[in-house]
């Protein structure tokens, strides 16, 4: 994606979905990114290809066990162990197990989704999500051919980096129960995303570090849980505000443009 390979990354991303269903957390991002550097129809194309891969990989398991596959390929229903979680620990295992903490969870997700999507994300696009719903519930591009270009050019390297990790690590402050395992989505995105938020060592280096410990507790206590998910929405908090100025370097790049012509 970061090389403008929209095809080549779609089937990365597809194909890697279709063994671990941890890149579900950035799936909106690559909408997001897929959608400004593709183009509404290309987009759509795109969408239709990752569809496509993940039928193709259904297809021997649905035709052995149908209900089996659907009912667990992805699993979304089920319930995780309070042993092994490495985020939650400290609200005790009553809390954890509850269904109200589930739904409390997944609105969270969407509701900060929604926030980096309209005010962080859709920056490129230099318009609001509420004057392109109407052209997309029709099936049209909110653009002309000539604003797509412009559009695309805006889906620099770093802003790519930038939205996929931060839906990763939002996707993981929300997360019901996160496993050792799961620092390897974290453990490299975190220094670039402080980094890119809020660089000054005093500030980045201390809570890697911390990050780093909490996720070398084995098992987690009620502390290492707290630095986990303290660290994770720090890091969130930082990334929406330190992006922020993003959006004023694509408004400056329109307003040079508009001089030039």
């Amino acid at each position: 994606f970061q090389r403008r390979h929209w095809t080549l990354g779609s089937l990365a991303y597809t194909w890697g979905l279709g063994i671990k269903m941890s890149l579900l957390l950035v799936l909106p991002a690559v909408a997001v990114v897929l959608f400004l550097g593709r183009g509404f129809r290309g987009s759509l194309r795109l969408a239709w290809l990752m569809a496509q891969v993940q039928i193709a990989i259904a297809v021997p398991f649905l035709a052995g066990n149908w209900r089996g596959y659907l009912g667990r390929a992805f699993e979304l229903s089920r319930q995780f162990k309070f042993e092994w979680t490495v985020n939650w620990r400290m609200l005790g295992e009553d809390v954890f197990l509850s269904r109200g903490f589930a739904i409390s969870l997944l609105a969270g997700h969407a509701l900060v989704l929604l926030i980096f999507i309209t005010t962080r994300w859709l920056q490129p696009a230099d318009r609001p999500l509420s004057a392109m719903i109407p052209a997309l519930l029709k099936g049209r591009s909110p653009f002309s051919q000539a604003e797509e270009l412009r559009v695309s050019s805006h889906v620099t390297p770093d802003y790519v980096m930038a939205v996929i990790l931060s839906a990763n690590v939002i996707g993981l402050l929300f997360a019901r129960s996160l496993h050792y395992q799961f620092y390897a989505y974290l453990a490299w995105s975190t220094p670039y995303l402080l980094w890119r938020a809020a660089p000054h060592p005093l500030l980045a280096i201390p809570l890697w570090l911390a990050q780093e410990w909490a996720w070398n507790v084995f098992p987690s206590t009620d502390v290492s849980s707290t630095v986990v998910v303290n660290i994770l929405l720090v890091t969130v908090v930082l990334v929406y505000f330190g992006t922020a100025k993003e959006g004023d370097a694509v408004a400056k790049q329109k307003a040079a443009e508009a001089k030039n012509k």
